[in-house]
């Protein structure tokens, strides 16, 4: 029911370069869709690629938005893509409050679990972030593990998740990651490299759910 996939998108393009692809697309036509598919963290680069695809294969789709005005976004790129009138639905949740992603989850046969806070200045307590990026994926896998129609759930992981490792080899030996790497936590909270509570955060969050 649970899978890890590592993402490595090519960063240079814009969200706007989904709108600029010229596919074509039978859904708005459709009389049935494949089912509903929950994806968190929709307005992200990876999340909204996520939707741009389901909506293409014929799927419908619940995503998330943060409710803090703080956050508020332009989200007409999703609203805008093809098939998105009838076959998106956009609800508010956030990492703070796991329980707000039961409404999005409900009547689901999968989920995709992209949201993830991505800091990379200190703009508040590592405890703080770190409990709401934990604490948020653990209350959506309850949330699945609760459903009844769920049939797969998805995290997307990422590089930031093992890069710092210390395998105990030589740093000109070539090592080949696998799910047995992880972060050393105490080297990067030690370094305070630019980034280092998002990979720190990465690591936890998915050694938690694993």
């Amino acid at each position: 029911m649970y899978s890890t996939i590592f993402f490595s998108p090519s960063y240079p393009l814009s969200l706007s370069h989904v709108h600029m692809q010229e596919r074509k697309c039978e859904i708005e036509n459709m009389e049935e869709s494949k089912g509903r598919v929950c994806v968190t963290g929709g307005t992200g680069f990876i999340g909204s690629w996520i939707i741009n695809n389901l909506l293409q294969h014929g799927y419908s789709v619940n995503t998330t938005v943060r409710s803090n005005p703080e956050h508020k976004r332009d989200i007409s790129f999703l609203t805008n893509l093809p098939g998105a009138s009838q076959n998106l639905q956009i609800l508010s949740a956030d990492l703070s409050n796991p329980e707000s992603f039961g409404a999005a989850i409900e009547g689901c046969i999968g989920v995709f679990h992209v949201a993830s806070p991505m800091e990379f200045e200190l703009k508040e307590p590592e405890e703080v972030m770190i409990k709401r990026t934990t604490d948020g994926a653990v209350g959506i896998l309850k949330a699945c593990l609760n459903s009844k129609t769920l049939k797969r759930v998805i995290y997307t992981s990422s590089s930031s998740a093992v890069l710092y490792h210390n395998s105990g080899k030589d740093d000109n030996e070539e090592v080949v990651l696998d799910e047995s790497f992880w972060n050393d936590v105490d080297y990067l909270r030690a370094s305070k490299m630019n980034g280092w509570l998002y990979y720190v955060s990465k690591t936890l969050t998915e050694k938690i759910i694993n």
